[in-house]
């Protein structure tokens, strides 16, 4: 009896040319941690990030700056001629939030915390991880009379897969304090 092997190829879609595409431009500019258990109906939609923020399923830092470090991948031994395979890559990226003061009770909360995903957004567009975060803040104090003391918050996961970047509603029109 002959042994089935299914096919492990993926659909891979066209490659896209846009040589009038004005390009995405870097800074870790705004982060957001959103409950995994959240599902977006609409993530462009200010009204339902209003609503999502206000019943604390998105907890919104409206103003960062940051990086997502270039990610590691994890391989393992291949099978074969194939030399070894991607298993994943594992995540990192870290940003600065200025409101140190009032924030101290929030990062402690979130400390030891599975239960959220990662939205950054850079110049245009947001990216969420598919998956749960590890969230590590600090807050370093400098030996520096002018060093202003900040959270330095970072975040951490492992996936097979890169998260996209994708349209998100304007973060900075509404008030996220709710």
């Amino acid at each position: 009896m002959p042994i089935v092997i299914p096919d492990c190829e993926n659909e891979i879609p066209f490659h896209e040319c846009a040589p009038c595409d004005p390009g995405e431009y870097g800074r870790i500019r705004q982060a957001a941690f959103v409950k995994k258990s959240y599902t977006f109906t609409d993530i462009t939609s200010e009204t339902e990030w209003q609503t999502a923020v206000s019943n604390k399923d998105i907890f919104l830092i409206p103003a960062t700056h940051g990086e997502l470090a270039e990610a590691s991948p994890k391989v393992g031994t291949g099978y074969g001629d194939i030399p070894e395979s991607l298993n994943g890559y594992d995540f990192q990226v870290t940003f600065f939030d200025p409101d140190y003061v009032q924030n101290c009770d929030f990062y402690n909360a979130l400390v030891g915390s599975r239960d959220f995903k990662l939205m950054y957004k850079t110049s245009t567009h947001g990216h969420l991880t598919n998956v749960a975060v590890t969230i590590i803040p600090v807050a370093p104090i400098a030996d520096d009379l002018n060093a202003r003391i900040e959270w330095k918050v970072m975040v951490k996961w492992s996936d097979l897969t890169h998260p996209c970047p994708v349209d998100v509603a304007d973060l900075s029109c509404f008030n996220v304090t709710a």
